[in-house]
């Protein structure tokens, strides 16, 4: 099975996130400190039989285990009833899904104080749907909606990856990664599950005939995976070479954008250079209107997420208020993610605030990074004219 990181966001085939916990074995992790997503939800821990020592598994496991798979299979079967449309259209229009599961620990129904979150009233949409074992289990709510949301995921990456697939690894992973970028080092696990689930037939990669059925088993050990990664480290790093040379040979200071142009655009024309910014490295990109527009500059979208952009244009460091702005746009908008675009620097309390809110900020450093890759589409643009000439 493969798993996302609920802290780190990046995916996995182990069953503690190896980024987020170096070096800590899975079996030393107890059920409700993993805080991971699984693509299918049988793999959650809570529907795995967890040892009470040797004699009590001799007593009772069979009995235990009888009435797991017996919960289990009422729960997927209803989840799957209720998938679509329910479970997937509130992810997408809904501005609650991501929270900590605190409503669900309330009893269900009507309260004198009359107030209710959209995830409270969704969850009795369930129940008097049929799904009762939301009553029984609080938390199950918040872990199937996790698990919608990393099957949406999941299903925008692979609309991309399709198109890069070719007869061989070494072709797919160039083609994949030289639009991927850094991307990349976060969506490998994605990446080779694509292929397991597709059967697609690369050499190079074995995958275990058990990890399917059998929770804890990784699809793709953890060493193998490390060296993939080398492997696709490699790959990238003979692209940049390639870039530059091509940079080298093609470049025309006349027509490239560089950050002291950036600098000198005005708010309007600073939001429409970075309309071209996130078009060229792969986002479907929407304005928004100038005027009552809460916080909101640019809509980006990609693998089926949506995230609101809050642009900056400014001389001075940016401080809490933008942040802020991004927070309500996010709520008021129900987007996904939520960033802050400045070409200048954020603010430490701005950064700390960021951090809280799980807002993404991009400051000088990391614009002049997007510039790079818009700048190479020119490049390659330059190359294309003087091969046709």
């Amino acid at each position: 099975m493969i798993y996302q990181c609920n802290s780190c966001h990046r995916t996995t085939f182990e069953t503690v996130c190896p980024r987020c916990n170096p070096g800590v074995v899975a079996s030393t992790v107890q059920a409700g400190e993993q805080r991971l997503t699984p693509l299918d939800p049988s793999f959650y821990p809570d529907f795995q039989y967890q040892s009470k020592g040797f004699l009590k598994d001799i007593l009772g496991k069979k009995k235990e285990q009888a009435q797991l798979n017996d919960l289990l299979n009422n729960v997927l079967r209803k989840y799957a009833e209720l998938k679509t449309p329910y479970f997937t259209n509130f992810i997408h229009t809904s501005r609650d899904t991501a929270g900590d599961g605190g409503d669900e620990a309330a009893v269900p129904g009507a309260r004198m104080d009359g107030v209710y979150t959209e995830r409270e009233l969704f969850r009795e949409v369930l129940i008097r749907r049929g799904f009762d074992e939301l009553e029984q289990l609080p938390t199950l709510l918040d872990k199937l909606l996790l698990t919608t949301a990393f099957n949406s995921a999941y299903a925008g990456f692979a609309r991309e990856v399709t198109r890069h697939i070719r007869p061989d690894l070494a072709g797919t992973l160039r083609s994949w990664i030289e639009e991927a970028g850094t991307s990349f080092r976060a969506d490998l696990a994605l990446f080779f599950f694509y292929v397991w689930e597709n059967d697609i037939d690369f050499p190079e990669i074995q995958f275990n005939p058990q990890a399917a059925s059998t929770a804890g088993q990784p699809l793709v050990p953890l060493l193998n995976f490390r060296s993939a990664l080398g492997h696709c480290e490699s790959i990238y790093f003979d692209i940049l070479v390639e870039r530059l040379g091509s940079q080298l040979e093609h470049f025309n200071p006349n027509r490239f954008i560089t950050m002291y142009l950036v600098d000198a655009t005005d708010g309007f024309q600073f939001e429409a250079f970075l309309v071209e910014i996130f078009q060229t490295i792969g986002y479907d990109v929407k304005g928004t209107q100038k005027t009552a527009d809460q916080g909101a500059d640019l809509f980006v979208s990609r693998f089926g997420k949506t995230m609101v952009i809050q642009a900056k244009n400014y001389t001075n460091s940016v401080g809490n208020s933008a942040v802020q702005q991004a927070i309500s746009a996010k709520a008021f908008y129900g987007c996904d993610d939520a960033m802050v675009v400045t070409n200048s620097w954020f603010t430490k309390s701005a950064k700390e605030l960021a951090t809280t809110a799980n807002v993404r900020l991009v400051d000088r450093e990391g614009l002049q990074t997007y510039l790079d890759d818009y700048n190479q589409k020119l490049i390659e643009i330059f190359q294309a004219e003087a091969e046709e000439a």
